[in-house]
């Protein structure tokens, strides 16, 4: 049951700022330009991949390794991690990758 709950934690997290980024880019990049958002985020991160640990196994041993790595770089070096994706790709490409990391989340779920 928890991991039913933990899951849809992930994926609402996933795709709420997936849609934020598509619907309000000027919002989202006025909030995300900040090192704090970014330090805030990153945390966020870390702190969702902590019940990962517990479970093992490959869906959750990868769960914890896309989001330790993610919140590490943003909680660590945010300016860095703000200048990659800026110039990777535009924001609306980001906001597309979020909604489509929450969509595999739950669709590939054990």
């Amino acid at each position: 049951m928890f991991k039913t709950i933990y899951l849809a934690i992930v994926v609402g997290v996933l795709f709420v700022s997936g849609v934020w980024h598509l619907a309000a880019p000027q919002l989202t990049e006025r909030w995300m330009s900040r090192e704090r958002g970014i330090r805030i985020l990153g945390a966020l991160l870390l702190e969702l991949s902590i019940p990962c640990l517990a479970w093992g196994g490959i869906y959750y041993w990868t769960l914890f390794a896309g989001l330790t790595i993610s919140g590490f770089l943003r909680l660590c070096f945010p300016k860095t991690s703000l200048t990659s994706i800026r110039n990777s790709y535009p924001a609306w490409v980001q906001g597309c990758l979020l909604v489509e990391g929450a969509t595999l989340v739950w669709a590939l779920r054990p």
